[in-house]
């Protein structure tokens, strides 16, 4: 839970809102606390990628309801934590306002080879659900361990 009886509201941010951004919402909704907020979006929205789509069903995580967001300020405004998972959303990313925590994971966009490979998305996602993990830990907010 987050500080003043507030939910805890934690938007993800990348640059297409197409892999990494919706991989690390899943995992807070399959990992946490029912009553957590999440919501991912991108500076320039692109349809969910196919393999995204399959590295999660790998695991039991299913995205096919999940559809790419451009950033909403309201939403943004709101968060108790702004997490930005690559440098381009740093760059170009409004500026957080002080007392939103704001973190930077920098994941490689696993997307970004030519032809991408579920290998590297995959990959991405371990590195994801490790550091979603870690983040609901700090908040006490773990439903299960898997």
């Amino acid at each position: 839970m987050a500080t003043n009886d507030r939910p805890l509201r934690i938007y993800f941010l990348c640059g297409q809102n197409r892999c990494r951004s919706q991989m690390a919402e899943a995992f807070v909704k399959s990992l946490g606390n029912p009553n957590i907020i999440v919501e991912s979006a991108g500076l320039d929205p692109h349809p969910l990628h196919p393999l995204t789509v399959e590295a999660m069903n790998e695991i039991g995580i299913d995205l096919s309801g999940y559809t790419s967001k451009k950033i909403d300020m309201k939403v943004f405004l709101a968060a108790t934590v702004i997490i930005k998972l690559c440098e381009d959303v740093q760059e170009r990313c409004p500026i957080v306002p002080f007392g939103i925590r704001n973190e930077q994971w920098n994941i490689p966009d696993p997307l970004g080879s030519t032809p991408p490979t579920l290998e590297d998305v995959r990959k991405a996602r371990d590195e994801i659900k490790e550091k979603v993990h870690t983040l609901l830990n700090q908040y006490s907010a773990i439903v299960t361990t898997s």
